[in-house]
C-alpha cells in the first residue's frame, strides 16, 4: 500500500504489519476467495453504503434509523438474502463503533437470516484503530462474509460469492477493494482516491473462468470508476442511455488516464451484468453504459444510508436543472433527503434482475418511505 504520511508522523507512529506469515500467490489460492450461498430466483440483494459512523454520531440515533431502512426493505422484498456494505462505514471512530455496529448488524442478520458483506471505503481507515482490528472483528463475525488474506493481491476486500443451485453456479457476486488505501498503522488521514487495479481484474477473470463465462456477474465496490464520469458526460452532451435518479456531485474517481482501470471494460466481456457502488453522497445515479466493446453493464451509486456526514436535501423549488431533471426522474416532485438504500432482485438464472432505490427520511409526524424502480 501507498503510504503519504509525513516522516515526522513517521517517527512517531509504529508501523504494524498487515499480518503475520507468508504471503500466499493468489493465483495459488483461488478457492480462499469463494463464499458460496444458496441461489433462488428473486435472490435480493440489499445495498447500504457510506453509513460513516464517527465519533459524533449517536449510535443509538444511527440505529434506529438503520433498523427502519431494514425493516422496510425485508417488508417490501419478502426476504433479504445478502447485504453489501460497500465502504465508508466509519470515519473518525474507534473500537467502540466497530463493536456497537456489529452488535446491532448480527441482531438483525439473525432476525432476517441474511449475511452481510463488507467492503472497504477510503474513510474507514480515518479512524483511532488498526486496520488489522476492523478485518479481524469482521472475519470473526457469525453472519459476515469478509475474506482478507495475506496475498499478492492488490486491496483489502477481494472476494467473490458464488450463488449455487444444484450444484452449479448460478450468479457471482463480485467484492471488490476500488481504494481503500488501508494504511498499516493506525492513523493515516492524508490518502489520495484509488481504483481497481489490473491484478484485481486479472484474479476477477480467473474466479469467473472456474464457474463458467455463461454465468452472470455483478460487482460491488466503493469508489466510482472513469466510467461512470464518462457516461455522464455523454448523457449530458445528449446520449439516450437508459439513466435515472440524481447527480448532485462529481463522481469521485481519480479522473486521468493514470488511473484508469480496466475492470469494467474487461468485466463488460465477461457477462458483467451490472457494478453498483457509494463514495458520493450527492449522487445515486444509474445507467445502462454500452461499451465500445458492444456489451452494456448497469453501473450504478447506491444511496446514501444514513444523515452522517452530508447528503443531498432535495427541494422541489431548487433551480438547479441537475436536481430538477433527478426529481422527473424518480417523479418525486416534493422536498426530500436524498438517504436511504438500494435494492436488487436476481430475476433469473439468464442475468436479469431487478434495481429499486429506497428514499427514507425519519419524520415527526410520518416516515417518508419512497420506492423508485430502475
Amino acid at each position: 500500500m501507498k503510504n503519504k504520511l509525513p516522516l515526522v508522523l513517521l517517527s512517531f507512529i509504529p508501523m504494524v504489519l498487515a499480518s503475520c506469515g507468508e504471503v500466499i500467490k493468489y493465483e495459488e489460492h483461488l478457492d480462499d476467495y469463494v463464499y458460496e450461498m444458496t441461489y433462488r430466483d428473486g435472490f435480493n440483494i440489499l445495498q447500504l453504503t457510506d453509513i460513516h459512523w464517527n465519533n459524533n454520531s449517536s449510535t443509538m440515533a444511527s440505529k434506529i434509523y438503520l433498523e427502519k431502512v431494514i425493516d422496510e426493505a425485508a417488508r417490501h422484498a419478502g426476504k433479504i438474502d445478502l447485504v453489501e456494505l460497500t465502504g465508508d462505514l466509519f470515519m473518525l471512530a474507534n473500537s467502540y463503533h466497530i463493536d456497537t455496529f456489529l452488535d446491532f448488524i448480527e441482531k438483525k442478520a439473525s432476525q432476517y437470516d441474511f449475511r452481510y458483506a463488507t467492503i472497504w471505503g477510503n474513510h474507514d481507515h480515518h479512524c483511532l484503530y488498526n486496520p488489522n482490528l476492523l478485518s479481524k472483528r469482521f472475519a470473526e463475525a457469525p453472519h459476515s462474509i469478509h475474506i482478507d488474506p495475506n496475498d499478492d493481491l492488490y486491496g483489502r476486500s477481494n472476494f467473490v460469492i458464488n450463488l449455487k443451485s444444484g450444484g452449479q453456479t448460478k450468479w457471482q457476486i463480485a467484492n471488490l477493494d476500488s481504494g481503500a488505501s488501508f494504511s498499516e498503522t493506525a492513523l493515516s488521514p492524508f490518502r489520495d482516491y484509488d481504483y481497481i487495479r489490473k491484478d484485481q481484474t486479472a484474479w476477477w477473470l480467473k474466479e469467473h473462468e472456474k464457474v463458467g463465462d455463461t454465468v452472470p456477474g455483478i460487482a460491488y465496490y466503493h469508489i466510482p470508476q472513469d466510467e461512470n464520469r464518462k457516461a455522464w458526460e455523454d448523457v449530458s452532451e445528449g446520449a439516450t442511455y437508459k439513466n435515472r435518479f440524481f447527480k448532485l456531485e462529481g463522481f469521485g474517481d481519480n479522473g486521468g488516464e493514470e488511473y484508469a482501470s480496466d475492470f469494467l471494460d474487461v468485466a463488460s466481456q465477461h457477462n458483467l451484468k451490472a457494478a453498483f457502488m457509494g463514495h458520493a453522497h450527492n449522487v445515486d445515479w444509474t445507467v445502462d453504459y454500452p461499451f465500445d466493446n458492444g456489451h452494456k453493464v448497469t453501473i450504478g451509486l447506491g444511496v446514501k444510508t444514513g444523515g452522517e456526514l452530508y447528503y443531498a436535501h432535495i427541494k422541489k423549488d431548487s433551480e438547479d436543472p441537475d436536481m430538477q431533471k433527478g426529481m422527473d426522474s424518480v417523479n418525486i416532485h416534493e422536498d426530500f433527503d436524498l438517504i436511504g438504500a438500494s435494492l436488487v432482485s436476481l430475476k433469473n438464472e439468464g442475468g436479469d434482475f431487478d434495481l429499486e432505490h429506497l428514499y427514507l427520511n425519519e419524520r415527526a409526524n410520518e416516515d417518508f418511505i419512497r420506492w423508485v424502480t430502475y
